[in-house]
């Protein structure tokens, strides 16, 4: 929902307590907007990293990502885990 912003606002104009409640939503709808935004931005600078990675080292076939934030699903049987950079190295 778009925020709906009251821009004439009065010097003794009374602060009711849908404003309070649409200044909430405003600040609530913000934040998800938000929480959306940082992952995006996140996947992206994975998938910039990972491009610049294989362009850099002359790797430019077979290029694919996983999210390793976790290696639940993940056997490693060659190779190793480089936490820091959440990658797999092999």
């Amino acid at each position: 929902m778009a925020y709906n912003p009251k821009l004439d606002w009065k010097y003794n104009d009374d602060v009711t307590e849908s404003d309070a409640n649409r200044w909430e939503r405003g600040i609530y709808d913000a934040h998800l907007m938000l929480s959306e935004h940082a992952a995006a931005i996140a996947a992206l600078q994975i998938d910039v990293k990972s491009v610049k990675d294989a362009l850099f080292n002359n790797f430019t076939d077979n290029i694919f990502t996983e999210n390793l934030d976790t290696l639940n699903d993940v056997q490693v049987i060659s190779g190793w885990y480089d936490e820091v950079n959440k990658r797999l190295v092999v």
